[in-house]
């Protein structure tokens, strides 16, 4: 069922009763949903997602663990395998491998006014799917409360219901414990004849692209089918209640009325009437979820592309290449003008490339220091 670069002979392995102990009970779990998606896909019947926390489905399913141990690899909190993932990843300090970084926005109408900023998540996704490099995308939506939900989508129309900038987490890797529960309908419209051979792309924060990382690394299902991985460049994520309960205490606004949010400095956000909030962004200290204080990541290292507005000019994305793949990727969408570059002068490029990356690095030394 699953194959693995990594010989896992240790005295004791370490299973998901280790995971609860150490990275769960504290508060330290990203809730990315990794353990549950690997656990749940394979059948084993252990785990389940409850609200943002794994846990034991019941006490009888604690001896269903086939102490595999993988459960605990993958989680991007431990700190197992990293030092071989970073030398598969090239990774050479706190940003990761860069291939090429820039800045760039949409030149697609109809995203730019539904997307945050450049509008080049969206434009990637949407450029995959015309281009027929992926059947399918782990994206996540708003519901009517502004609650987050992590799901995959099959058909580029839906891509704009996932444009703009989630601040409450998503547990975006979950959606793939169903990856062989696929509907019939799905399977034949799309012409999926071996689940196997689905390509996927999957957008997500650097924690939870870490996760990923880790999976494809060791070639554990059912990560198998993403083939693009693209990070989002966070500093940290809020408790969904805790996030709203201040902001109704800020604004008045329930959720149901907010059309839009976005972080500049402060937190902003645009109620259904156009008008628009500005809150201290230090008001929002006590919504920080936990694991994010133990965080050292802000671009997202183990991705093939991350895109994030922090050191790009106004209406701007940055755009960080990790690999051929995903340099590849940004310069056919380049290329065939479907994003367009920040032009900088040729004799100031190189000037203008080392100042953004010594931003992000400042980055995430302000967020380790501050964690």
């Amino acid at each position: 069922m699953t194959e693995s670069k990594e010989n896992a002979s240790q005295k004791e392995v370490k299973v998901f009763k280790d995971l609860f102990e150490t990275i769960i009970h504290p508060g330290l779990c990203c809730s990315c949903g990794a353990c549950v998606a690997y656990c749940e896909s394979q059948g084993f019947n252990v785990i389940k997602m409850d609200g943002y926390t794994p846990k034991y489905k019941s006490p009888d399913t604690v001896d269903n663990c086939t102490k595999c141990g993988l459960c605990y690899f993958i989680c991007p909190q431990t700190d197992t395998i990293l030092d071989k993932i970073n030398e598969d990843y090239k990774i050479e300090d706190e940003l990761g491998h860069i291939e090429d970084i820039f800045a760039a926005k949409t030149t697609e109408k109809a995203i730019a006014e539904a997307g945050q900023d450049g509008g080049i998540v969206t434009t990637i996704l949407s450029y995959l799917f015309d281009k027929n490099k992926i059947d399918a995308a782990i994206v996540s939506q708003y519901d009517a409360d502004l609650n987050t939900v992590p799901m995959i989508v099959y058909e580029k129309e839906d891509l704009l219901k996932a444009s703009g900038t989630r601040y409450s987490i998503s547990s975006q890797i979950l959606p793939l414990k169903d990856l062989y529960n696929i509907s019939l309908e799905i399977i034949e419209k799309k012409g999926i004849f071996d689940i196997e051979q689905l390509r996927l792309a999957f957008v997500g924060t650097p924690c939870q692209t870490r996760a990923i990382g880790k999976m494809r690394f060791l070639h554990i299902k059912p990560a198998h089918v993403v083939k693009y991985c693209i990070s989002l460049f966070c500093f940290e994520n809020f408790d969904y209640d805790k996030l709203y309960e201040i902001i109704k205490d800020e604004t008045k606004i329930d959720a149901e009325n907010i059309k839009k949010t976005w972080i500049k400095k402060n937190f902003f956000l645009k109620d259904n009437k156009d008008q628009e909030y500005e809150i201290p962004i230090k008001k929002l200290d006590p919504a920080v979820r936990n694991h994010c204080h133990t965080c050292d990541e802000f671009t997202g290292r183990f991705s093939d592309v991350s895109v994030g507005a922090s050191g790009a000019p106004s209406g701007y994305s940055m755009i960080i290449t990790r690999n051929k793949m995903g340099h590849k990727l940004i310069t056919s969408l380049l290329s065939q003008g479907l994003i367009e570059q920040y032009i900088i002068h040729a004799d100031q490029t190189k000037e203008w490339k080392e100042k953004r990356i010594a931003r992000l690095k400042r980055m995430v030394k302000l967020k380790t220091k501050k964690n």
